[in-house]
């Protein structure tokens, strides 16, 4: 058993009933040994990355008290993913009915073979830092040394909007 830390997960999906595969898998997150959840954010719609003809996404982000080690929390996100019907296809960005991703675990840096904490890109992604500051505005990204609040404010000045108002899940 590990100390007990934070971890915060992303949620992401625009394939199906999205927001039903986001209340379900938090749902499942709250039964696996060793993970409770915290905090969830509201669910934001974004604009699709990647290959053109995608449909809106659908993200969130939640923060967990967990007991468990990073990759092991990472392979039961990757089981729920795969509970939810996500396929890996290789596209990079594609269409996916559940993405769960490894954002932070406390205030680890590291690079695996199968993770990088915290998440390499959230801090480019609007679609991170916006619901991640509505319940932790205040967590400091361990290599930037910077606040989410910090963070979503530099990429605010690069002239990326805020998403639409969220809604409670």
């Amino acid at each position: 058993m590990v100390k007990s830390v934070e971890a915060i997960v992303a949620f992401g999906g625009n394939v199906g009933d999205v927001l039903a595969g986001f209340l379900s898998a938090r749902e499942q997150l709250g039964c696996v040994e060793g993970l409770q959840v915290l905090d969830s954010s509201c669910v934001y719609r974004s604009p699709p990355m990647g290959s053109a003809g995608q449909t809106d996404y659908l993200n969130a982000v939640i923060s967990l008290n967990v007991d468990i080690q990073a990759e092991a929390l990472l392979r039961h996100l990757q089981r729920i993913e795969t509970q939810h019907g996500r396929i890996r296809t290789g596209e990079h960005w594609g269409p996916r009915t559940l993405d769960l991703d490894l954002i932070a675990y406390n205030d680890t840096a590291m690079q695996t073979k199968s993770l990088t904490l915290p998440h390499p890109h959230m801090h480019t992604r609007m679609f991170v830092l916006q619901p991640l500051c509505d319940i932790h505005p205040g967590w400091r990204h361990p290599v930037l040394k910077q606040t989410v609040r910090e963070l979503l404010e530099s990429l605010t000045a690069t002239g990326t909007p805020f998403l639409e108002e969220g809604q409670a899940w």
